[in-house]
């Protein structure tokens, strides 16, 4: 009630002042038409016939700004089901945008998905997918080039803003058009695409690669850095005055020196090629092992109506499963909404973590109706899973779900996770380890731990302050270690003092890396959208217009020595996964991390766990062992000491790690998943040598 008069009297100060034929009165004729656009249609295509007509007067027959309008109105006619109208506006706003702006500017994926929905409204799901396909390919372009350059909360705030359009390919296929092949290929390819992109981009994996370049690959590098800002700032800012071929071809020619570079670049550093390796379902199979499949599970917001272009309208969210084995076409599964999974896992989490919990059984088979079973049926007879999971379900194994024989999946499922099926991609490139082992344990974190003893632990919520974190020691850790170093003499043990922050920068490619100390997350921080996003606006599902764009991967990592003393600089005793990311593990076999307590702070978008995971998949390392929930000392050390001596005979390191939970479950006093289940494997499968 309070907007109306308040827009009425801008337009009014505007004409006043302006006169009636002024652009900016084409815009407060727009945003007066835009309040009214669901409330009273007869308004809004006046204002919006207005509008159009003094752009097209003062701005000319071929300008952005007419485009908007035109789309504006569309959208109008699209709501009120007059298609004969809206069509011809839509297709005329594209090809404006695409004859000013380039066919690669988001404006252009914004029309083209615009298209999309109109045609999905319209009942035809074939046109729908096609101009959704071509939206998400200049996306997916754009991302590259976003990304390119920029200061880390640019990327984020320009990442957030993929959410909307990921989560409506996703509602096209299981909302619209569940049974449509086409939309099942484009919805699972988006999401091996995106998922988890923000971790990816904020890494500085090119940053991470120069310091590992000699001069002349460091020269390419800076070279092919300063050609991809060039081609971002090109196609992002649009041909301007310059003539539209002239645009083009400078784009080409970019584009093409951009290929040669990377081309040159991937045939001297196999880390570069992994790391840029087109994502397609195609190359996705062609790396899956026979017999196996990936189970790639997604959390999306479902939008409530197609009928309104540009909707933000977005539903509750839910989570589906889609399962791709290396041969035949993709299958799908809807498990429901989102909040009933993630109560679920929470209920089962409490139990895992209690091994006086009598329950636990009963709430994993309730969890495995929600999520597993509905996915066997699509598995048949496949018993080799890749997990990639999303949201609550990264912080629970799903080996000790329990199926309908009341039998723990472990018994019939070999799982091995990872943080992104597109991972399967970069695990195609090797590389030699330097060094043979090092292991971190037992560090001396500082300061006054007598609340340790005390039951005390003070710990941060909603906010990175690591000053109100108190990590305990871990005195367990030191005798796992010495029983590593039985094993493998050679090995580099740092321990007390000497595991510091500083210590772990400083590894170079180690076959193994073991890391017996505490893990942290962090809750989700919201913060308020940036006027410094590039490309597309950010808009927002939350009422209060804020974003959750802060890098998760500085909301998860590793306490090491000193953590407790809160110094200051580069060795601070806190190791971020950001930090992680950033470590030179490429050569690196196996990363474990064990005895560490990921379950500080509360999960809300899947990234806690996951940052730390992803960090060391971005950091080099082909495959992790990492726990979920703190185990007892005792009951870690031995599962340890049995899986690196199944390693070590040469058993798969999935594998391994699985027969030695086996052989505790068959045991009489830990039969208990709290001590069996709380370390799951991600990344290479494969024996220590290699083989498969």
């Amino acid at each position: 009630m309070k907007a109306e008069p308040l827009y009425q009297r801008a337009l009014a100060i505007y004409e006043k002042v302006l006169g009636s034929e002024h652009p900016d009165v084409a815009i407060s004729l727009n945003n007066l038409a835009n309040f009214y656009y669901k409330k009273d249609h007869p308004k809004a295509e006046s204002l919006y016939l207005r509008a159009i007509a003094i752009r097209e007067r003062a701005l000319g027959l071929d300008h952005p700004d007419l485009a908007q309008s035109l789309n504006n109105l569309a959208s109008l006619y699209q709501a009120k089901g007059n298609y004969l109208k809206a069509e011809p506006l839509y297709q005329r706003a594209l090809a404006i945008r695409q004859k000013v702006l380039g066919s690669e500017h988001p404006a252009v994926a914004s029309s083209l998905s615009n298209l999309a929905g109109f045609y999905e409204t319209k009942g035809d799901i074939t046109r729908a997918i096609v101009f959704q396909t071509r939206a998400n390919d200049v996306i997916e372009r754009n991302i590259a080039l976003n990304i390119a350059t920029g200061s880390e909360r640019q990327k984020l705030a320009y990442l957030a803003t993929l959410s909307g359009p990921t989560w409506w390919t996703v509602s096209l296929h299981a909302q619209s058009a569940p049974n449509d092949l086409a939309a099942l290929r484009l919805a699972l390819t988006t999401i091996l695409r995106r998922k988890g992109r923000a971790l990816d981009a904020t890494a500085d994996s090119i940053g991470a690669l120069s310091r590992r370049f000699n001069e002349q690959d460091r020269a390419l590098l800076v070279q092919l850095t300063d050609t991809r800002s060039r081609l971002a700032a090109l196609v992002l800012g649009g041909p301007g005055k310059t003539n539209l071929a002239e645009h083009g071809t400078e784009i080409k020619r970019l584009e093409e020196q951009v290929e040669k570079l990377e081309s040159d670049i991937s045939l001297r550093s196999a880390e570069f090629r992994a790391q840029s390796r087109p994502v397609s379902l195609e190359a996705l199979q062609a790396a899956i092992p026979q017999g196996a499949a990936l189970v790639e599970f997604f959390s999306y917001y479902p939008l409530k109506d197609f009928k309104f272009a540009g909707s933000d309208d977005w539903g509750e969210p839910r989570y589906v499963a889609y399962v791709l084995g290396g041969e035949g076409e993709p299958k799908w599964v809807d498990l429901g909404e989102a909040k009933m999974i993630d109560n679920a896992v929470s209920a089962l989490r409490n139990a895992l973590r209690n091994p006086r919990r009598d329950d636990v059984k009963a709430l994993a088979r309730a969890l495995d109706e929600k999520v597993m079973q509905p996915v066997r049926k699509l598995l048949g007879q496949t018993q080799k899973v890749f997990l990639s999971p999303d949201g609550s379900p990264n912080l629970i194994p799903f080996a000790a779900l329990v199926d309908e024989q009341n039998r723990y999946l472990i018994e019939q499922y070999s799982f091995n996770y990872l943080t992104s099926g597109r991972d399967l991609l970069r695990l195609q490139e090797k590389s030699q380890s330097k060094q043979i082992a090092t292991v971190i344990a037992n560090p001396d974190f500082g300061g006054d731990t007598s609340p340790c003893s005390e039951g005390r632990m003070p710990v941060s919520r909603g906010a990175i302050d690591f000053s109100q974190i108190l990590f305990c020691p871990l005195a367990g850790t030191a005798g796992e270690a010495q029983a590593i170093k039985a094993m493998m003499p050679e090995a580099k043990v740092l321990m007390k003092e000497q595991a510091t922050e500083a210590a772990i920068k400083k590894v170079s490619g180690p076959k193994i890396l073991h890391v017996a100390t505490h893990g942290f997350f962090l809750e989700d921080v919201v913060i308020n959208p940036s006027t410094e996003a590039r490309g597309l606006g950010i808009k927002s599902n939350q009422s209060d217009a804020a974003m959750k764009v802060e890098n998760p991967l500085l909301r998860s990592g590793l306490a090491i020595a000193g953590a407790n003393l809160h110094k200051s600089g580069n060795d601070d005793g806190v190791l971020t996964a950001l930090e992680a990311a950033g470590l030179d593990l490429w050569g690196t076999k196996l990363v474990v991390f064990s005895a560490c307590d990921t379950g500080v702070g509360e999960v809300r978008n899947g990234d806690g766990v996951y940052g730390l995971r992803r960090a060391l998949v971005l950091a080099g390392s082909e495959s992790q062992v990492m726990s979920l929930w703190p185990v007892s000392d005792v009951a870690t050390r031995d599962l340890m000491i049995d899986y690196y001596k199944a390693i070590q005979a040469g058993q798969g390191r999935s594998e391994a790690l699985r027969q030695v939970q086996l052989k505790m479950l068959a045991s009489e006093k830990r039969q208990h998943p709290y001590y069996w289940a709380s370390f799951i494997h991600s990344g290479e499968w494969a024996g220590m040598d290699g083989k498969r």
